[in-house]
């Protein structure tokens, strides 16, 4: 199976879209065409229904930017065309859903003035309207289930959804999308050359060939952007935790979800490979430390170490998930990131091990990582 898409095509899709929304007006056809093309509906209501979503969209996201600097309108946009890859012919209802799926918890009406949010909210509600009641329904509950609660937990926000999946299985190819999009993005800002080498090349120079002298980039150390190494380690996390409740969970998965599941194991393996790099380049250099940390992965591995949730223990890679990546608020949050960061030894363990993982999702069907469910990160004995 090929990736649905790789980094440069992920990073023109991103350019071709930033241009048509300069625009003046903004032309919202050329945007569905670079969406989904001839793979969309054709028939001119199914058309009109997604002009009049993403005009929705531009009007209520307006210039918003991501945490990256991006219009934060490109993260919809971009899942739906991802959905649209994914499929032979998208339905309507599924973009409508990928287009909204943040709609929840991006356009609330505290962020805007009493007036604007009443001129968006009948615009929407004019939207709705215009669709049968079957598909109102089931768009507005789809929704919902995307979004997650205020306070709630990771795990247990999944739990619901994916629940949920099983009898609405768009849900996880939504879900899918939109994680596949957010780890893709995680490139945007990144000047950074470690990357193009093959990262299977550098660890194979590593163990096996004595005159291997490390990997010597030529320009100085990449200014740190908003989004560290830790932060976007945390990212895999996610990815890792939704992969394992998507398996574990038993949701039924159409060919496009397969598509989308691997895809973003591909994307998580191409992020863990750049961290990897980039810290093989400027923090850990030498040949001999590069392979003890494959060596401790490779035989943590071997041990069974990623199958299951393990408590802390004398291995540093014991009760990883809940030591750096399950927080109890910002504040921890902020605190098990920033004493990820300064470990640059740990980073890069950290990052063989999510290589790791996202393999054994490829590789086997059947691989789920025990001990991650919707009551949370649990140690199994």
């Amino acid at each position: 199976m090929k990736p649905l898409i790789d980094t440069q095509e992920f990073l023109s899709l991103s350019s071709f879209l930033n241009y048509q929304l300069a625009g003046e007006p903004v032309n919202w056809r050329g945007i569905l065409n670079l969406m989904g093309g001839e793979a969309l509906e054709q028939d001119e209501m199914s058309e009109g229904f997604l002009l009049e979503a993403l005009e929705y969209l531009g009007d209520a996201y307006g210039k918003q930017k991501r945490r990256l600097g991006p219009l934060a309108i490109l993260h919809p946009i971009r899942a739906s065309t991802l959905l649209a890859r994914a499929c032979d012919q998208p339905s309507t209802l599924n973009l409508l859903c990928a287009l909204f799926h943040d709609k929840e918890e991006d356009l609330t009406s505290e962020k805007y003035s009493p007036e604007i949010w009443s001129r968006l909210d009948a615009k929407f509600h004019h939207l709705l309207e215009k669709i049968d009641a079957g598909a109102n329904w089931f768009l507005n509950e789809r929704i919902a289930f995307l979004a997650k609660p205020q306070g709630q937990n990771y795990t247990a926000y999944l739990g619901r959804l994916l629940e949920k999946a099983k009898e609405s299985p768009e849900l996880a190819m939504v879900k899918l999308a939109d994680r596949l999009d957010n780890t893709l993005d995680l490139r945007v800002d990144l000047q950074d050359s470690a990357d193009r080498p093959h990262c299977f090349q550098v660890i194979f120079d590593i163990l096996f060939v004595n005159s291997y002298k490390g990997r010597h980039p030529g320009r100085p150390h990449p200014a740190t952007g908003r989004i560290n190494g830790a932060m976007r380690l945390y990212q895999l996390y996610k990815n890792s935790v939704f992969l394992s409740m998507l398996r574990s969970e038993k949701v039924p998965l159409s060919d496009g979800a397969r598509k989308l599941f691997y895809s973003l194991a591909v994307a998580g393996i191409r992020e863990a490979q750049t961290i990897l790099l980039h810290i093989f380049s400027y923090h850990v250099k030498e040949p001999s430390a590069q392979r003890s940390i494959l060596f401790e992965a490779m035989e943590y591995s071997h041990s069974g170490g990623f199958e299951a949730i393990r408590e802390e223990g004398p291995n540093e890679l014991d009760g990883l998930f809940r030591k750096y990546f399950v927080y109890d608020d910002s504040e921890s949050k902020k605190r098990c990131q920033a004493d990820l960061y300064e470990n640059k030894r740990l980073m890069a363990l950290v990052a063989v091990s999510f290589l790791i993982i996202f393999a054994n999702f490829i590789n086997s069907d059947d691989y789920v990582i025990q001990g991650i469910s919707a009551a949370g990160i649990i140690p199994q004995k």
